[in-house]
């Protein structure tokens, strides 16, 4: 079964954009976009008409104009004939659109950003869960649950500062036009020196977005590092080495603490650096109107208003534009992640699958990498209703041959089929409601026990699940429990038997009545009569399911009408156990060393 592959920087595609990044993580969010544009235009222009008229107001008051004698006011070129109570009311009235235009700027950027949050979240989790087996087994411990968390949130900061940068340039743009038509010298020598000043703090901005880079790779490596502090917890403890552990742990800390230090500081510099650069700028610009301006009072107070309103939107268009470089990294990141997963879902076929009555390698092959084979030349038959054990010893490919048997991994030469036809010709829903799954350690949700047989299929009925449940021996013991299949078991509930656990397990492999059992190992850990039981189970279904055990136990074999010995990748002998007692070297050492007498 091939994958489809896409292209991008994930694999070695060509490299992707900022400004595409954003594009993609902006999405299908246009509208908003362009409400949010449109917005900050209305309340650009009322902000700035505003100042232009408070700047005339005070200029005719400072003069001594009474305020029922008609007077003339200049905005954007047009005359304004009225008393100061009309530049009052006009002033007003501006003052409210812009008050006005303050939800649409509150809430399209707090849409937008919920939504790419969201967006994100939703694109890794999809694709991680239709992505290849080999893919999700890739990943290191943490990193899916930080790139969901962490990752995902630094990335809708990106978001989140991209909204602010197309309100804030849309005002800085206006601001400056309308200083322009006040006073177009002095508006030029404010344009140049504020062009100056963004140049001079270009190496500040691609510092803190290297060091941005750094921190998501350090938050990456500790998340992983944490994931195995509690995976292992247990053995640290016994083994004593658990300061050992934590002091792992604290260098990770250590380096994750340096490197959002050095973040912080360039994030703070770059806006307060900028704010004072601005009084610079204001005095530049105050000298300047001294010295090459010969406007009337108003004027000039207009370009000093407006241009002390674009410090601040520059400051805060400068703050926008060092934060959205910080997020770009986790952008990437989240991005190169869900591209990653989608470029290796399997593809799937659309033949049905009824029952398999039928399995057939040949000549199956498999490596994890290019040159390091794993299994070699596999070829078999299994028919249905037989009841087929897999032996060998640790490392000879017994799993791996699991894996490839349940399509978990695809062979990388030969050809696997199912009643005649190749297997990924199949419906994958048709596939796994035809085979079933007992890993050799229980897996129990945090759920009640029927749910967990259930497994959030949800076309199995709590009569399939009962049923299952006395398939597997379990029915009763679960009857006994004060809340029955009601019971909440798995991680941070109510404990139960390692034997209970695996038996709930093997129910819900049973609960959708497959045609292909395969059971990993399934009695290797568990008690006398825990595997009593599950022996039990597998002598009533045998003849009704096609049943594969990878087994340690060589009593687990009893059950089987015919025995895989796997050595170094290879398939040394497919027979009945009569024929192995009298052929197979391995068989009889392993039967020998199980029953604790000497080797043959």
């Amino acid at each position: 079964m091939s994958a489809q592959r896409s292209d991008g920087a994930a694999h070695g595609g060509p490299a992707i954009s900022g400004r595409e990044r954003l594009v993609t993580l902006l999405g299908s969010r246009k509208q908003y976009v362009v409400g949010l544009a449109l917005s900050s235009v209305v309340a650009a222009f009322a902000e700035a008409a505003l100042l232009i008229t408070l700047a005339q107001i005070a200029a005719k008051v400072v003069a001594g104009h009474h305020h029922a004698t008609t007077q003339t006011a200049h905005l954007y070129g047009l005359e304004i004939h009225g008393s100061l109570t009309t530049l009052f009311v006009i002033a007003t009235a501006l003052a409210i659109v812009r008050l006005i235009m303050q939800f649409p700027l509150s809430y399209l950027p707090a849409r937008i950003s919920a939504d790419v949050q969201a967006q994100l979240r939703k694109d890794v989790a999809e694709s991680f869960a239709a992505t290849s087996w080999a893919e999700q087994s890739s990943d290191r411990e943490g990193h899916l649950q930080e790139t969901m968390t962490t990752q995902v949130l630094q990335a809708t900061q990106g978001a989140i500062q991209t909204t602010t940068l197309i309100s804030a340039g849309i005002t800085l743009v206006i601001l400056m036009f309308s200083a322009f038509t006040e006073n177009a010298r002095a508006a030029a020598v404010i344009f140049v020196i504020s062009l100056v000043l963004l140049l001079l703090l270009r190496p500040l901005n691609r510092l803190g977005k290297r060091r941005a880079r750094e921190l998501s790779r350090s938050q990456l490596d500790y998340a992983g590092a944490l994931s195995e502090m509690q995976r292992v917890s247990a053995e640290a403890r016994v083994f004593g080495v658990a300061q050992a552990q934590r002091e792992r742990l604290e260098e990770y800390v250590g380096k994750a603490r340096d490197l959002f230090f050095r973040t912080q500081v360039v994030v703070r510099l770059t806006p307060n650096l900028y704010q004072s650069l601005i009084y610079l700028l204001l005095i530049l610009g105050l000298f300047a109107l001294y010295e090459i301006s010969h406007s009337s009072l108003a004027s000039l107070g207009a370009v000093i208003l407006l241009m002390w309103r674009v410090g601040a939107v520059g400051q805060q268009l400068q703050g926008a534009q060092q934060g959205l470089r910080q997020s770009l990294p986790f952008i990437e990141r989240v991005q190169d992640a869900a591209r990653r997963y989608a470029a290796a879902v399997p593809v799937t076929g659309d033949a049905p699958l009824a029952k398999v009555e039928q399995i057939e390698f040949n000549a199956v092959s498999f490596g994890y990498r290019e040159g390091q084979i794993v299994l070699d030349d596999i070829s078999c038959e299994v028919a249905s209703g037989e009841a087929v054990g897999v032996i060998g010893p640790s490392g000879a490919g017994k799993s791996t041959f699991v894996q490839l048997l349940l399509e978990l991994r695809e062979p990388t030469s030969g050809a696997y089929r199912v009643n005649g036809v190749d297997a990924a010709s199949y419906s994958r829903e048709d596939w796994h409601r035809a085979f079933s799954y007992v890993p050799q350690e229980p897996k129990l949700l945090h759920a009640t026990v029927a749910e967990n047989i259930r497994f959030r299929r949800t076309g199995i009925s709590d009569a399939a699940v009962e049923r299952a449940a006395r398939l597997a021996n379990i029915d009763e013991v679960i009857r006994g429990w004060p809340k029955g299949y009601e019971t909440v078991v798995g991680p941070r509930a109510d404990a139960i038997s390692g034997g209970q656990q695996q038996r709930i397990c093997l129910a819900r492999a049973l609960a959708a009545e497959p045609s292909v059992l395969v059971l990993d190992e399934p009695t290797s850990a568990l008690d006398p009569q825990s595997e009593a039981a599950i022996q039990a189970t597998l002598t009533e279904l045998k003849g009704e399911l096609m049943i594969f055990i990878v087994a340690h136990r060589m009593s687990t074999l009893e059950v089987c009408d015919r025995v895989m010995v796997i050595l170094d990748g290879r398939l040394v002998a497919f027979e009945p156990v009569a024929v192995l007692e009298r052929e197979s070297a391995y068989y009889r050492r392993a039967t020998a060393l199980a029953a604790g007498g000497a080797l043959p």
